[in-house]
């Protein structure tokens, strides 16, 4: 039982490291687009702004996540036919 819960554990955690690699590089696309026409310093400075924004707010959406998640039965599913 272990390791199914293990196996379990460690297939999510792959799962959630992939969508923020996605993430990541959709976010460093999109920074790098709307950096890329300014002149050095406002690049650099927009590039820094970008990336600490990015960062706030994915971790603003794992904390709401988090709360959501700890909801007394938001994580069931819809009732069984079958008892």
């Amino acid at each position: 039982m272990t390791d199914i819960v293990a196996n379990d554990a460690v297939i999510a955690l792959i799962q959630v490291v992939m969508i923020n690699l996605v993430l990541s590089g959709d976010n460093a696309v999109v920074i790098g687009l709307a950096a890329a026409g300014l002149p050095g310093k406002q690049r650099t400075r927009t590039i820094a702004i970008g990336i600490l924004t990015a960062t706030a707010l994915r971790i603003a959406g794992a904390s709401v996540a988090t709360q959501l998640l700890q909801v007394f039965g938001l994580l069931r599913g819809l009732p069984s036919n079958n008892a």
